[in-house]
């Protein structure tokens, strides 16, 4: 092979990865996946990881991230657009909590007793008071949300 063949063979290093659409609802699970094939394809660069998650993205996800687009950082630039999507999209503890949870034929007390075993030990004592009254109806969130009361005497007032 002449040294002409060889340094065009050596500068070929474009390798292809199935890019997975990005996940609004779950940004982390998403780019697991997107350092999974970068694992499977070799790619160790954090400038080739930036260009190909800057690729994955939609015209929202990219509105989110365009300054460091245009700027990216000299040092782990695939780790700033990770952490601004993650902080974007990422449900916050309290949306976490509350999702899904509903009132409907339950007692009050039975609702607080769910949010409890859903909520994760980071989660104050009063940020569960809060979500729990904002789950009651109106006429009941007025009353509650005034009492100095602890959280279980506040359910079972509710009840």
């Amino acid at each position: 092979m002449s040294e002409e063949e060889s340094a065009g063979t050596a500068s070929i290093a474009h390798v292809s990865i199935k890019v997975p659409p990005f996940l609004r609802a779950n940004p982390e699970i998403w780019f697991s996946q997107m350092e999974s094939q970068f694992v499977l394809a070799g790619i160790t660069a954090e400038i080739t990881k930036f260009y190909h998650v800057v690729f994955a993205l939609q015209p929202e996800e990219l509105g989110i991230v365009g300054d460091i687009i245009l700027n990216p950082p000299a040092v782990k630039p695939c780790a700033a657009l990770r952490n601004r999507l993650c902080s974007q999209y990422a449900e916050s503890e309290e949306q976490r909590l509350i999702s899904g949870m509903q009132l409907c034929d339950r007692k009050h007390s039975r609702l607080l007793l769910e949010m409890r075993s859903k909520a994760d030990s980071r989660i104050s004592v009063e940020l569960l008071k809060s979500l729990f009254i904002q789950r009651l109806p109106t006429h009941v969130q007025q009353i509650l949300a005034i009492s100095d009361d602890p959280l279980d005497k506040l359910a079972e007032m509710a009840d």
